[in-house]
């Protein structure tokens, strides 16, 4: 019964993990569209415009090899997770790889925003950051919508017979 639980969770850890919800109903190319920092600041020069494209080119190889290394390392650590056995010797290294992926992973997304920000005027900065703000708040209330199609069932245990 426990090999089950640990392996329903394991699974379900998976399928959360890989799941990217919709905002507003827009799929990942419209999503991508409405966050291109031309869109938001639109008074960007043509030089600005290339420089921006060859950071966020450059941090998109980046950040894609390390996407790859972590998905890897994740493979691996649910092959470990599948098992009855104790792997605790191979499972802790490749939990710290993972973390350390993850960490290589927002820096390089710190790293691209320090420099989009090195390219900006000090309006177009601030303009940018707004505009961020309000995509941010927009997509914390679509994924905050209250989901009526599951009705809540309370608990059974002491005092809910």
């Amino acid at each position: 019964m426990k090999r089950f639980l640990l392996t329903a969770l394991a699974i379900t850890l998976a399928i959360v993990a890989t799941a990217q919800p919709r905002q507003n109903g827009k799929n990942d190319g419209e999503r991508k569209e409405d966050m291109k920092i031309e869109n938001m600041v639109p008074d960007l020069t043509n030089t600005q415009k290339k420089q921006i494209e060859t950071i966020t080119s450059r941090a998109s190889k980046s950040i894609e090899q390390y996407r790859k290394q972590l998905k890897s390392v994740r493979d691996s650590i649910r092959a470990y997770m599948d098992s009855p056995d104790d792997h605790s010797a191979r499972l802790f290294p490749l939990y710290e790889r993972e973390g350390a992926l993850k960490a290589e992973i927002s820096k390089e997304y710190y790293r691209t925003k320090i420099a989009i920000d090195a390219v900006l005027t000090p309006e177009q900065y601030l303009r940018l950051k707004q505009e961020m703000t309000k995509k941010r708040a927009q997509k914390g209330k679509a994924n905050n919508k209250p989901n009526h199609t599951h009705k809540h069932k309370p608990e059974k245990g002491p005092g809910n017979k």
